[in-house]
């Protein structure tokens, strides 16, 4: 465990609304894109080990955590022209990028809007560039929320909840943070922005398609086509489900910083 780290918060204006942030560590710099249920907090079982050698990046995208939706435009595509004005503010040229699930859309966004500012990228349990009848198939599943008590979470797995039902009531606190957006509707503007498959085809982006064994929402069959349609894709299976980066983080910390040196 590293001890001491600094970290440093802020926000950065883009668009009318203020995007959160907080950088922790030094050396090359990461940014990890949450997703539906997450903010930049969800990801406290990552901070220390990315931290320990990289310059790591969290943030919250328009409505999530400490971030505005004073405008109420939302959405990844505006999500992604936020994480553009983020890293100018920041006066990073180029990171490395990692998206989980709805992060997918955002990360895989800015590979595509700015391929020379992307070292590399990382898709993690999500259907960013799958086939448009895998995402229709998650609006259309979209599960009634008003079910799960607050040790339960659609993203985090049954055993997982009944086995760690601490971690499922924080999660399901940090997820209550701000003024989320009703996730159905996100879900449905995610449907509609989807990716031109001539430009994923010629994504020159080193990409890492990080999928889980038991995972419902994102399965491996859609993740791989994901993989197949993108020139620099690798592809790796993981045993687990859908938050594999909340329920197993050294598991999904260690293939991940294990790919970032690679690259």
């Amino acid at each position: 465990m590293v001890s001491g780290l600094r970290r440093k918060i802020g926000q950065v204006e883009s668009e009318g609304e203020r995007i959160y942030y907080e950088v922790t560590g030094t050396g090359p710099p990461v940014v990890l894109c949450h997703g539906l249920g997450g903010n930049h907090a969800i990801w406290w079982q990552q901070v220390e080990a990315f931290s320990a050698e990289h310059t790591l990046i969290v943030w919250d995208q328009r409505g999530f955590g400490n971030s505005t939706t004073t405008t109420g435009e939302i959405g990844t595509v505006a999500a992604t022209r936020d994480l553009v004005a983020l890293l100018d503010h920041l006066d990073l040229s180029c990171v490395d990028v990692v998206g989980q699930s709805m992060g997918g859309w955002v990360a895989l966004g800015l590979a595509l809007k700015q391929p020379g500012g992307v070292r590399s990228l990382v898709l993690s349990t999500t259907l960013a560039g799958a086939d448009q009848t895998h995402v229709d198939r998650l609006v259309a599943d979209e599960p009634d929320r008003t079910r799960f008590n607050r040790r339960e979470h659609p993203v985090l797995s049954a055993d997982f909840c009944r086995e760690h039902p601490d971690l499922g009531v924080l999660y399901n606190q940090i997820s209550s943070f701000g003024s989320r957006p009703d996730p159905a509707e996100v879900l449905a503007i995610m449907a509609r922005e989807g990716f031109d498959s001539a430009a994923l085809n010629s994504l020159p982006v080193q990409t890492l398609v990080l999928m889980a064994s038991s995972d419902d929402l994102c399965p491996p069959s859609a993740m791989a086509g994901v993989a197949a349609s993108l020139p620099h894709g690798a592809l790796l299976e993981l045993d687990g489900d859908h938050s594999l980066f909340y329920e197993q983080p050294d598991l999904w910390n260690r293939a991940v910083l294990d790919f970032l040196d690679r690259t």
